[in-house]
Parts: C-alpha cells; sequence; structure tokens
C-alpha cells in the first residue's frame, strides 16, 4: 500500500504543480520533467528511503508482510533499497543523465523485484499483502512510468 501513496503523493504534487507554475506548463517537455522529478523524489528517493529503513530496523514485520520468514539477506535488500532511495533524493540537485540511470537502476530493481514476486505466487501460494495485489501492480506499472518519462525527457532534451 505504501507505493500506492508515494505515487499519489508524487502525482499530486506534480500535478498541483504544473497547474500553479506557468513554466511548467508551457510544453509537454516541461510538464514531462516536473512530473518525472516529482516521481524520481518521492517515489523512487523518499520510498526508497523508507523501504530501506523497514528492511534494515524492522526486518521481522517487514518479512512478514511479504509472507517470508525473517532473513539476514534483510539488511542486504535494505541497503539496496537505501541505494535507489539516496539516488531518487540525489535527482533534487543532478539533472541530466542521472535521471535517466535512477530510472534504470529503479526499474531494474522493483521489475526484477516483480518476477520474485510472481514466482512466489504462482510456486508457493504466496498472496501476502506485500507480495501481491495492488503492491504488485503498482510495482510494474510505476518503474515502467517512470523510465518512459525519463527516455521523453533525454529523447527531448528537456532534462538540464
Amino acid at each position: 500500500m505504501f507505493q500506492v501513496v508515494f505515487a499519489l503523493l508524487a502525482l499530486v504534487g506534480a500535478t498541483i504543480h504544473v497547474a500553479l507554475s506557468p513554466r511548467s506548463r508551457s510544453s509537454g517537455k516541461a510538464a514531462a520533467e516536473t512530473y518525472l522529478l516529482y516521481l524520481l523524489f518521492f517515489y523512487v528517493g523518499l520510498m526508497g528511503l523508507l523501504t530501506a529503513y523497514a528492511h534494515v530496523f524492522r526486518p521481522a514485520q517487514t518479512s512478514a508482510s511479504i509472507g517470508w520468514s525473517p532473513s539476514p539477506y534483510e539488511y542486504e535488500v535494505g541497503m539496496a533499497d537505501l541505494t535507489v532511495g539516496v539516488l531518487g533524493v540525489l535527482c533534487l540537485w543532478i539533472r541530466g543523465n542521472f535521471w535517466l540511470a535512477t530510472a534504470i537502476a529503479n526499474a531494474v530493481w522493483l521489475l526484477g523485484d516483480a518476477v520474485g514476486h510472481i514466482r512466489q505466487m504462482l510456486f508457493y501460494n504466496n498472496h501476502a499483502a506485500n507480495n501481491s495485489g495492488i503492491f504488485l501492480a503498482t510495482e510494474i506499472v510505476m518503474p515502467l512510468v517512470v523510465l518512459g518519462l525519463a527516455l521523453y525527457c533525454r529523447r527531448t532534451g528537456s532534462v538540464t
């Protein structure tokens, strides 16, 4: 559910920004860049930091929400989440190809996770809240949206 919250936070924030800023609504490129920045910061960055916290400091609860048993690998998963989260937050200050690299890292991470969650559903009948349903749908759709926007912004030269 937290993925939906961060996605909505980014989309609502970007929509308000575009509505109030003449520059952000001056072209499709400017609007796409605004949406991408909000998604990179909130959805990739802040969500990555939150999931890092959950895996590192609350591993038993986090594992249970995914339908797994706690594991020493929980810490390593948290460090991967932290890495991608830091990249997302840094997008506030670093632009250009950094945005595309962050979008690629996020897509590889979350789409790879989605494959693992689908395997858990098919082979182990794991339908825990953070393994299937809206969680899984968001984990597939949002990285593709972020990556699509990043590729569009790069192609149009709108990220400075």
